[in-house]
């Protein structure tokens, strides 16, 4: 019976899943937020971990984060918990591929950028005046996010770091590292 949940959830998740154990389960399950899968729209994504004792379904399994991308520490121990609590509510009764389920529904409530842009250091989601959201930019394989203006000076500056360095002969570097003193000043932010 257990083993044939197991066996569901491989199913409905195909390569998104690995069975680390068929009983007692313990299953890691790759989700993501509900985008029609345009990854462009994807701003997170979680390596779920589901582990179970032999006393499953009566014991609730321990749910865990493997992985996660675009999550801060606390959306992630938001997502683990409020999994973990429901697995809780539905002891008794099969519950894997609802979990995961339940995972991909908080995803796609989370499904946008949090925190600040490491460049400017303002919030990503800071509205403008006019109550309108800045435009931002996302980085594919680590779904880190900048605002579009700041990544485009930045990108700026380094073109032209570039170009003044080749120009100086006498311009120093150690192993590589930049003058970066003007930074604050570029990005219109102050270190005080």
């Amino acid at each position: 019976d257990v083993r044939q949940e197991v066996a569901a959830v491989a199913s409905v998740y195909g390569d998104d899943c690995h069975v680390v154990c068929g009983f007692p389960p313990h299953v890691v399950v790759h989700v993501r937020p509900r985008t029609a899968d345009d990854s462009s729209q994807q701003f997170v994504e979680l390596f779920l971990g589901i582990k179970a004792s032999s006393q499953y379904p009566k014991e609730p399994p321990h749910v865990y984060a493997v992985e996660s991308k675009g999550l801060d520490e606390n959306r992630q121990t938001y997502l683990v918990s409020s999994i973990q609590n429901k697995a809780k509510e539905l002891s008794c009764y099969p519950m894997l591929v609802t979990l995961c389920e339940e995972a991909v529904e908080i995803l796609s409530n989370m499904n946008h950028p949090a925190g600040d842009c490491p460049l400017c250091l303002y919030p990503l989601v800071q509205e403008d005046k006019d109550g309108s959201a800045l435009p931002f930019m996302k980085l594919m394989s680590c779904y880190h996010c900048f605002h579009s203006d700041c990544i485009m000076r930045w990108w700026e500056w380094l073109q032209n770091d570039d170009t003044d360095s080749k120009k100086s002969s006498t311009a120093v570097t150690t192993e590589g590292a930049r003058n970066t003193s003007f930074l604050p000043f570029f990005f219109g932010f102050s270190l005080l």
